[in-house]
């Protein structure tokens, strides 16, 4: 009998036979709400990366922000048979009964930064209450408790919503802080215009009184910063969350005071991780996780501890 067969058997025999190292394909579904959103580019990035160099097929889809369009992508994966399904920034809770066809097929589907749901494998994210208190605490307090802000808030995403209200419980603390007008994020292809032409009519309103923009996430900081640096205002402070290499660029020009610096590759690396070890290694999918929500530290930035290179 030849060594390789001999080697084939023994491992059987152990259980430690892992049919993709014999050259079996692995296919893997990610699927993102809105390529457009900074944020889920790098996680879509990261994750394809991890995929590659682990020799793994993969379809990667584009809802576009819409619910829908999602449901209908979860399903065509599942009719496609791939191995394991991540979600990113995804809507599971919204679409719980097509979220229970992928779990009744088998498939592992794992979440990112979308809210755990009964039957995700694991929901890898960073504590959205603990971020939206980071930027609030920061904003207020560097503000001596006193001024006038904007708040752009994104109401769909679980994650931002979470922020928006962290944000509500801390103003309570905060008497002298005012809220002189909210703009709520459309989840659409043109959010950023959107956002842009709110913007544009907040400074013409209210001009120099704006004191803080206070944003769920830093896209959004970066239309603020620029609409208010085009009128001449270049005092105000301006927070988000996500921690984009963008983010880090104006916060050292001036243009974005704090971000709260989300770690989505480490998120994206983390989900491979735990795919490997159930569709490679076997492993049960509570074992591979370890746990329903995976919080991984993000940690807040801004001019007096930017990484290095900026």
């Amino acid at each position: 009998m030849k060594r390789a067969s001999v080697v084939l058997i023994v491992l059987l025999l152990l259980g430690s036979f892992s049919v993709s190292a014999f050259g079996a394909d692995v296919k893997v579904g990610f699927i993102a709400t809105n390529f457009s959103a900074e944020a889920q580019a790098r996680v879509a990035k990261a994750f394809e990366e991890n995929v590659t160099s682990k020799g793994w097929d993969l379809v990667k889809l584009n809802s576009m922000g819409s619910i829908e369009t999602q449901a209908n992508q979860l399903e065509n994966l599942v009719q496609m048979e791939v191995d394991a399904i991540v979600m990113a920034m995804g809507h599971p809770a919204e679409m719980k009964d097509v979220v229970d066809k992928v779990v009744a097929s088998g498939i592992p589907l794992i979440t990112i930064d979308s809210g755990y749901v009964e039957g995700v494998v694991a929901d890898i994210t960073a504590d959205n209450f603990v971020m939206g208190a980071k930027i609030s605490t920061y904003l207020l307090d560097s503000l001596g408790g006193s001024g006038n802000i904007i708040v752009i808030k994104f109401q769909k995403h679980q994650g931002c919503r979470r922020r928006g209200k962290v944000l509500d419980a801390v103003l309570s603390e905060y008497p002298d802080i005012k809220v002189i007008d909210e703009y709520g994020v459309v989840a659409t292809a043109r959010f950023l215009d959107d956002t842009r032409s709110a913007m544009e009519t907040f400074v013409l309103k209210y001009g120099d009184s704006i004191d803080g923009v206070w944003c769920a996430f830093d896209q959004l900081a970066y239309v603020a910063g620029d609409v208010l640096r085009e009128y001449g205002y270049d005092d105000t402070l301006i927070v988000g969350v996500d921690g984009n290499e963008e983010t880090f660029r104006r916060i050292r020009n001036g243009t974005v005071t704090a971000t709260v610096a989300q770690p989505f590759e480490d998120m994206a690396g983390k989900a491979v991780e735990i795919i490997d070890k159930i569709v490679v290694h076997g492993i049960d999918p509570d074992e591979a996780a370890g746990s329903k929500i995976i919080y991984i530290d993000a940690p807040l930035i801004d001019i007096t501890n930017l990484p290095e290179g900026f």
